[in-house]
Formats: C-alpha cells, structure tokens, sequence
C-alpha cells in the first residue's frame, strides 16, 4: 500500500514497490497493490486495488490536509474522511496475510489515511509491515509541531507491527527520534536492482541518443533523480557549467535528468523546476542541461511495437559518468543502479551514500560545501580511470533483487 501506484506513476517508492510485487508475483505469491493514483501493473498474480482517497493529489485530501495543519485539531471533515477510507481498506486488508504499507505511517501527505490504517491495526488479525523510506518527524520544518496533532498519529505503536527502512543510518535516525516516535529496533531491508536493465545497449536504446539528440562522442553526465530541493540538481548544474569551461570544444557535455518533479508535492516541485531552468538560463546550458522525465520510466513502454517511453536503464547505458549531488537520501538506489550498470558514480558525502560505498560499493565522494570548480577537475581526472568493474560483482552478490527478495523479504513475510 502507497499513496500511488506502480505503473503509472513513477517514483523512488513505487520503484521498490514494482520490484517487490513483480518478483513475489513470479515466485507465486497472490500481491494485492493498494494506492489512490497511478498503478496499471497487470500479472496473474497482481491484484489491483484503486482507493482514491489514499492519494495526495486528491481535492477533498488536500483540503483536509490544509485545515487541520492551520487548526492541529481531528476536525468534523477528518473524521469523516477517515471513516471513508476505513471503509474502503476494510474491503481488502482482512483477506490479507500480511499488509506491507510504505511511508503512510511516517509521512505528513494523508493524515487521515494515517489515521485509518492505524485503527484497522489494532482492529485486524493480518500482518502489518510498515516499510518507512522516510518519515517527516526527522526534518527540522515541522519540530516545533511533532507533539501536536496530526504529528500524533505517526509511528504508531503495535505488536502486530514490525517496522522496516532500507539503510542503517535510516534505522538509526529512528531509533534516536523523541519518545514515542522512536523505533528501537527497525529491520533493515535494502532497496536492490534487475541487473539484466542495466547491462544492455541496443537499438531501442540508440533511439533514445536520437530522440535526445547526444552521441557516444559527448561526455554525458546522468542525474537519475527526482526534480525536488533534497536532490541539489542546482550543484549538477554549476558542475556542468566548470567542465564546459574545462572541456572547450573538444568534446561537449551533457547533463541528464531523468526524474520528473516531485508529485506529492506538486507546487514544491513545479517551483523548483522553474528556478532550473532559470539557472540553466543565466549560465547559458540550454543544450547541455536535458530534462528526459517525459520520456524515461521505470521500464520501456511499447505502443504497437513503438518505444513510447524509455527505461531508466537505458539512461544508465550510454551515461559516461553518473552524478548524485543530494542533500538528503532515504536510501541512495543511484549508487547500486550505477554499480549495476557499470558506471563510475560521483555523489555528496552524506550518510545513505558512505554507508553504500563502505559496503564495497567503489565511489568518489564530495562534501556538499565543495567548490563546484573542484568536484569538475575531480570529475575530468576520473575520466581517465576505471574502477567500476569490481562495483558490478559487489551490487550482483548484495543488492540482486532475487537475492534480497529470497534472503530477507520472504523471511519477514
């Protein structure tokens, strides 16, 4: 269960999501998806569930949500809604064995959701596993609120629960939150790849040089991100900005960003998405700084045989170098996706990132404070070096789907 749904929608999150049901599905597990938006994965073995009122995009949410983040009050309207999705979930959860929820418990988009869910646990007899990618209680804008509600209703507390997040360091954050949002004791289940998108160069995948206009002559730099303030794209930009000026002609640089904005904060997103293009603008990167979020997904989709939209692999196979300057990351997938694609990958040195790369995956690191002229002369030495090979056996023998799917999901299951 998620805000949104695999498929249609494209995220971090719903990335994970795909992963786990596509491989359960082939196993023989019966994976139900329940989300407000999005979805559309079709197997025999995939059961869809579409339950409006758990998006963050719908207007009777978004309005609730505004009125009980002026008031920190369960108002009428709350209640009500609350009521409604309980209804809806009611219809599903108890035909379930286990229930996997992702980042509902531990986000501040759909409170009432939160609310739900929380009263069907104490309620039901299935399997509760909250899977926390993130959690709102660990950023500072809302502090002088957590003790209020609907903060409240975030890391609820039951046996029947177990709690999960992808990185040590995630788990760690949780366990030193304030009493009683801490999570003592969080498995620690990390996100993983399918290694057979990331090793291929084909037609289909030259079609995409074409449609975007680069060739294997251009340095191309990929940014597989989200378009939102936590992932610093402005640094890339100033980046790409110094090794034009370093390169000159000799070869042209290219700077690819797959993700779209952010669609749980659409406005946030939007905003942000605008002050780019501005930045892009002012330092003259029009042909150097390329936005593919309309054209990439989480997979190749075909329409009468024709590619509509490309994979996020194939992003990965004609990049040269894979570039990461977030702020903040839940969990860092970059970093494997790149291993698994054999691609030297440049990041921040925050914690997500130093606990991959000290868990054998090979990676050059920068403070997020580094003057971008110095992470551009790093970047331009690298290109003569080849260190990737090892981070492929490493990413094959840890962060294999199969081998996360078989050696630490179906065990919690």
């Amino acid at each position: 269960m998620h805000y949104s749904g695999p498929g249609r929608a494209i995220g971090g999150v719903e990335i994970v999501i795909s992963d786990h049901a596509n491989l359960l599905a082939k196993i023989g597990y019966e994976v139900h998806l329940i989300y407000g938006s999005g979805g559309g994965i079709e197997d025999e073995n995939i059961v869809n569930h579409d339950v409006p009122l758990l998006s963050t995009n719908n207007p009777s949410i978004k309005k609730n949500q505004a009125e009980i983040l002026k008031k920190f009050e369960e108002t009428k309207s709350f209640k009500k809604l609350k009521k409604k999705i309980k209804n809806e979930l009611n219809k599903i959860i108890p035909e379930l064995d286990v229930c996997i929820i992702h980042n509902i418990p531990s986000m501040q988009y759909n409170f009432a959701a939160t609310a739900a869910i929380n009263e069907i646990v104490d309620e039901g007899k299935s399997k509760f596993i909250f899977w926390l990618h993130d959690s709102i209680l660990l950023r500072r804008e809302w502090k002088e609120h957590i003790r209020k509600f609907p903060f409240t209703l975030l890391h609820y507390r039951n046996q029947k629960i177990t709690y999960v997040t992808p990185t040590q360091f995630r788990a760690e954050q949780f366990a030193h939150l304030q009493i009683p949002y801490d999570v003592p004791s969080m498995k620690v289940i990390p996100n993983g790849v399918d290694l057979e998108e990331y090793i291929k160069i084909d037609q289909t995948t030259k079609l995409l040089m074409r449609k975007i206009g680069i060739s294997f002559e251009d340095f191309i730099l990929l940014a597989p991100v989200r378009i939102t303030p936590r992932k610093n794209i402005e640094l890339a930009i100033f980046v790409v900005y110094e090794l034009k000026k370093m390169i000159g002609s000799s070869r042209s640089i290219r700077l690819l960003i797959t993700g779209p904005p952010d669609h749980h904060a659409k406005k946030l997103g939007i905003d942000y998405l605008d002050y780019l293009r501005a930045l892009i603008g002012t330092h003259g990167l029009q042909e150097n700084v390329i936005f593919c979020y309309t054209i990439i997904s989480h997979q190749r989709e075909f329409d009468d045989d024709e590619i509509k939209k490309w994979s996020v692999g194939d992003a990965y196979n004609i990049a040269d170098l894979v570039f990461i300057p977030s702020k903040e990351e839940g969990f860092g997938l970059p970093v494997i996706e790149a291993g698994a694609a054999r691609k030297p990958v440049f990041c921040s040195r925050i914690s997500p990132f130093k606990e991959l790369i000290k868990d054998d995956i090979e990676g050059y690191m920068f403070e997020l404070t580094e003057d971008p002229k110095n992470i551009s002369f790093r970047i331009h030495r690298l290109l003569m070096e080849d260190r990737v090979e090892n981070n492929f056996n490493n990413v094959l023998n840890r962060f294999s789907w199969e081998v996360i799917i078989k050696e630490k999901l179906i065990p919690l299951l």
